[in-house]
């Protein structure tokens, strides 16, 4: 049995679909069972959690052979104290994982932010959550560290095919160490099933190249009939000001903000190299042909 938190969101839903077309056992975890429908009908069994409650969690665990776990959600707009829900739910499964019987294998979804340790705001919590997961014996840990999410660009579709111009706090010449969710849920199936060993403990996944805005807001205006759509970056005070219109409370706006600042200024960085283990197959072009035709 391999059990998958937050089955819903993009990376959990990624996970559990390679696991089960690849014939696994497997359990998916999420708030609302109707949203884990689709899964069942595919043969997974389901359970309805949240992801700081550590006894559902540890019933929903029991006989895992392995487990993918992550914070969620990874965004609360009107959350005014962030960090304590994340600090919740790392408290919640360190304490459903400690001492599983049968449990050998758990693979945590981190984020590249991790390698900076004064991120802030939303991805503040992800050094955290590897190191609850590091104390726990007789586990064998992966912690992905993914970069870019291509997700990232979705607003940035309807905002080309509405006005021509994307908009954003990132340089817009900043090569983005992109990838695909998809990517991502491959890369933890296998580990979850044995099918890969880690080479390290932590791996810095991304894309089979870089990218920039420039050249995404570019193709992006492609692929929607927008040739010679353009990127135009904005200050701090005006992507909060965005947020704030949103509906985010001036505690997330703030903290978004800030850790947008930190990639903008390369605090937040790949520290590994691009290769045989890190990279992954899927272009930016062929995400966006994929999610548009």
């Amino acid at each position: 049995m391999i059990v998958v938190s937050s089955a819903a969101s993009n990376t959990g839903s990624a996970v559990a679909d390679a696991l089960l077309a690849a014939g696994h056992q497997v359990r998916v975890l999420g708030r609302d069972r109707d949203r884990l429908r689709r899964f069942v009908e595919r043969g997974a069994e389901a359970a309805e959690v949240r992801t700081d409650d550590p006894h559902s969690l540890r019933e929903a665990f029991a006989d895992a052979h392995g487990a993918f776990v992550m914070i969620a959600p990874g965004l609360i707009p009107g959350s005014s104290d962030f960090p304590a829900h994340q600090r919740r739910v790392i408290s919640a499964y360190r304490r459903a994982l400690d001492a599983l019987d049968g449990l050998t294998r758990i693979v945590g979804l981190s984020g590249w932010a991790a390698n900076y340790a004064g991120a802030r705001g939303p991805v503040w919590g992800l050094r955290p959550l590897e190191e609850a997961l590091d104390t726990l014996t007789g586990v064998e840990v992966t912690h992905l560290r993914p970069g870019w999410f291509m997700e990232n660009a979705l607003p940035m579709i309807e905002e080309v095919r509405a006005t021509g111009t994307a908009h954003g706090l990132i340089p817009g010449d900043l090569p983005l160490p992109a990838i695909a969710t998809a990517d991502i849920g491959a890369v933890a199936a296998d580990l979850l099933a044995g099918r890969r060993k880690a080479g390290a403990v932590a791996l810095e996944l991304q894309g089979p190249r870089e990218i920039t805005l420039n050249e995404i807001t570019a193709a992006i205006g492609e692929a929607v009939g927008r040739p010679g759509a353009r990127y135009e970056r904005i200050d701090a005070a005006t992507m909060r000001e965005g947020l704030l219109a949103a509906g985010f409370s001036p505690h997330m706006a703030d903290g978004t903000t800030a850790m947008t600042i930190d990639v903008a200024e390369r605090r937040i960085a790949m520290t590994q190299p691009r290769d045989a283990e890190t990279a992954t197959p899927t272009t930016f072009e062929e995400f966006l042909a994929r999610l548009i035709n």
